[in-house]
């Protein structure tokens, strides 16, 4: 079925394509794909699973979702059960990315496993790497978060909107900020927040 899904949607892709420019004619294979997802909203995982991606079942995975540097495949994704990717999420495959289980990537949020500056001068003292990055057990991104490359994220860690994650998180731990850093107040999930029962 994933197939048959797959092929459907570089269909739909062909049928547009004369309204296209000539660049975008000569898409092929997986940046086809990359293309269907920008607009998908629908079966998403089965597209996700047919290009090479470990996709377990359960959970939501909302469309649209950007994949960058998916050069030939999916298979640096790694996506456990049951968890929640928000809408319009980039998630950047140059090196393994992986979101384990129950976990929730909220929408706008973009998750890098490299970092580049190109042919620049800066690139002497800023050289190219690329770094796995894991997303942990049950941890929860808030909208438009940004975690850059090697920053894994553990396990029920929570990580406010907005932040930019420019180091670890430990497990359990709440972060919020550019750049991201322990928050001082808040609801810890061992906390009882009703109180109202005693």
């Amino acid at each position: 079925m994933a197939a048959r899904i797959v092929r459907r949607a570089v269909w739909e892709l062909r049928c547009a394509l004369p309204r296209l420019t000539t660049k975008a004619r000569r898409l092929r294979g997986i940046e086809a794909v990359n293309r269907d997802l920008v607009c998908r909203t629908q079966h998403t995982r089965e597209v996700l699973i047919a290009g090479g991606a470990d996709v377990d079942r359960g959970g939501v995975l909302h469309g649209p979702l950007l994949m960058h540097n998916a050069h030939t495949d999916y298979r640096n994704l790694r996506i456990g059960p049951n968890i929640h990717l928000g809408r319009a999420v980039t998630l950047d495959l140059t090196d393994t990315l992986e979101i384990q289980a129950d976990a929730t990537v909220s929408m706008g949020c973009t998750i890098l496993t490299h970092f580049d500056v190109g042919a620049r001068p800066l690139r002497d003292v800023m050289p190219a790497f690329a770094r796995r990055t894991v997303i942990g057990r049950g941890a929860y991104l808030g909208a438009n978060v940004t975690v850059l490359a090697g920053c894994d994220v553990g396990a029920m860690a929570v990580v406010g909107a907005g932040a930019v994650v420019t180091r670890p998180v430990p497990a359990g731990a709440w972060v919020a900020g550019v750049p991201a850093r322990p928050m001082t107040c808040g609801v810890r999930l061992d906390d009882n927040v009703n109180d109202e029962d005693s």
